[in-house]
């Protein structure tokens, strides 16, 4: 190529980028749409992954090698538990896992902690009906292909009676003899 050719080249290419940044910068197309927000949970969607994986790493930090399922029960520790709005509620946990697919006794499983998973369970309320939501008992079983199940318990637990003072006896009115 001699120089003629070059600079005529190196003017085409220089034209041709400038075009395309102007083009680009054209105010009369529209610009790009944001991103959509995070679409808010609500009854009927799919929970959110990152829920269900963090339960699942914590529960993962207490299962051996050759686990084949695992689950937890979660209980609400009484109606005399929650504050008087309700809002707030005691639970306990127990958790288990199990080497045989059909194992349902289990062994124990000690987690990351209860707080974390309670937690993750209570997240997954947003998802549920409103009037689902006021459950009083949740087993979560996890299958090692990665499948998992939640089953609610609605029991209403009603508090316990208080001790029962023995009935008072009535009055006897004693008999009084005269003798004479």
């Amino acid at each position: 190529m001699n120089r003629k050719s070059v600079t005529a080249f190196l003017a085409l290419f220089l034209g041709a980028l400038f075009a395309l940044a102007a083009q680009a910068q054209d105010p009369q197309k529209p610009a790009a749409e944001p991103a959509p927000a995070a679409a808010v949970p609500g009854p009927g969607q799919e929970p959110d992954p990152k829920i269900i994986e963090g339960i699942m790493v914590c529960l993962g930090e207490g299962l051996p090698e050759d686990w084949k399922n695992a689950w937890f029960v979660i209980s609400e520790t009484g109606s005399n538990t929650r504050d008087a709005g309700g809002t707030t509620r005691q639970f306990k946990a127990n958790f288990f896992y199990a080497t045989d697919p059909n194992e349902t006794k289990g062994k124990s499983l000690k987690p990351c902690g209860a707080n974390p998973i309670v937690d993750g369970v209570i997240a997954l309320n947003d998802y549920l009906q409103p009037s689902q939501r006021r459950w009083t008992g949740v087993t979560m079983t996890f299958l090692v292909d990665r499948r998992y199940e939640a089953t609610y318990d609605y029991t209403v637990h009603k508090p316990a009676p208080a001790a029962a003072k023995p009935a008072a006896k009535p009055a006897t009115k004693k008999k009084q003899e005269t003798t004479k």
